[in-house]
């Protein structure tokens, strides 16, 4: 494919300073010069210990006008510079300078409607962008964890379901509901906030997970919500303890999240050339009455697998989903203008000690591209013909060359 001269500059800056006005002096500091202007489009993520007013009213001083979308990340950020954690927290930022092309963002409050939500976050998007009325190329999209495939669905009412839809749920330290969402308008908790993008450049998009079936599945015969009752008309705790050997689920109900992270479960969304596609759940909770609560939506009637993972494949994964987006765009890692990557939290914190070896994944498959990475409590993209769909521990990437 013939390569013209882009248009579109993309860079980033991070910060592990102590104190939320000077994070984002120093990283609005490097962006601009890194970029050589502020930028139509920034996208923020930070710690909970940073999610602080003066980040964002900060930020918003020292680069006017830019548009800001983001929001929360467990444990750090990362960049091309490396993994960034600290015990102040860390802050960072990936600035697009587009003459050509378009960006908006918009956000709305859930209000328990998590549908109209969505829908109004996109139309205002769309109009930030002075691009009323027209079907953006891509969204760019985060909101708290729990009402993930609701905001989908809002957002595809407006623009259609042929457009990627990509992005994560903001994540805390502890699970403790300390998430906040980021736009212009400040630090803001439990709403959508989303950013529509027209970029001049090509771009690419893949999402995907480092985890493989292991051949135990079954079908969900009573579910309610995020609740899986019965699998086989079974208790779906009692089949879940059995599919990984007593390994989950032997110390009675209960917190499972860290030990069900090797042994999610998965369904098939799509399938490439015969080989399946899965979109992952985390199982978080084994109830007394032996039903298992996920961190996605389950439906009676839904086959589930049991996948399982190794810490050698997540640390791969990211710079293969990053291989996939190239490929998907057209183009070569190497031909990388920039990109983002959203890390699931649960499989970053599964292989903290070896996330160096994450970022040095990422660089192979971009090599000398800027990127941000954040790390979330859900995952949002497109597997296969733009199919929009929400996850756990997955990785979802988004690419411009």
């Amino acid at each position: 494919m013939e390569r013209h001269e882009a248009v579109m500059k993309i860079a980033t800056a991070f910060s592990l300073a102590d104190g939320a006005e000077q994070a984002a002096f120093e990283t609005a500091r490097d962006l601009h010069g890194r970029l050589g202007g502020v930028p139509q489009l920034l996208v923020l993520y930070a710690t909970e210990h940073r999610a602080e007013p003066a980040l964002v009213a900060s930020l918003s001083a020292h680069l006017p006008g830019a548009q800001i979308v983001g929001g929360t990340s467990c444990g750090g950020v990362m960049t091309e510079h490396g993994f960034h954690s600290g015990p102040d927290g860390a802050v960072g930022v990936l600035g697009v300078i587009d003459a050509e092309g378009a960006y908006g963002v918009g956000a709305s409050p859930l209000d328990d409607d998590a549908h109209a939500a969505g829908a109004a976050a996109v139309e205002r998007a769309l109009v930030a962008a002075g691009r009323d009325f027209e079907t953006p190329t891509l969204v760019w999209c985060c909101q708290p964890p729990g009402c993930e495939e609701g905001v989908l669905a809002g957002v595809q009412s407006v623009i259609g379901a042929q457009t990627p839809i990509i992005g994560g749920s903001s994540a805390d330290e502890s699970i403790a509901g300390a998430w906040r969402q980021f736009s212009s308008e400040g630090v803001l908790q439990d709403h959508v906030v989303v950013a529509v993008l027209f970029p001049s450049a090509r771009h690419g998009a893949a999402f995907q997970s480092g985890y493989a079936p292991t051949g135990r599945s079954g079908v969900v015969t009573r579910a309610h919500d995020r609740q899986i009752l019965e699998i086989d008309h079974q208790p779906a705790g009692e089949v879940y303890g059995g599919w990984t050997c007593g390994a989950v689920g032997g110390d009675g109900a209960g917190a499972i999240l860290a030990k069900s992270t090797p042994t999610p479960l998965g369904r098939i969304a799509a399938e490439v050339q015969g080989v399946p596609m899965f979109v992952l759940s985390h199982p978080a909770l084994l109830g007394v009455a032996g039903d298992l609560s996920l961190f996605t939506d389950i439906s009676e009637g839904d086959v589930v697998h049991m996948m399982r993972g190794s810490p050698e494949s997540l640390v791969k994964r990211a710079g293969l989903v990053i291989d996939d987006a190239c490929a998907m765009g057209g183009w070569a890692g190497a031909d990388n203008l920039g990109g983002l990557v959203i890390y699931c939290g649960g499989c970053m914190l599964h292989v903290r000690d070896q996330m160096d070896e994450v970022v040095e994944e990422i660089r192979r498959a971009m090599p000398g591209a800027p990127f941000l990475g954040a790390f979330t409590f859900g995952e949002q993209g497109a597997i296969v013909d733009n199919c929009n769909r929400h996850g756990n521990l997955m990785v979802s990437a988004l690419t411009f060359g």
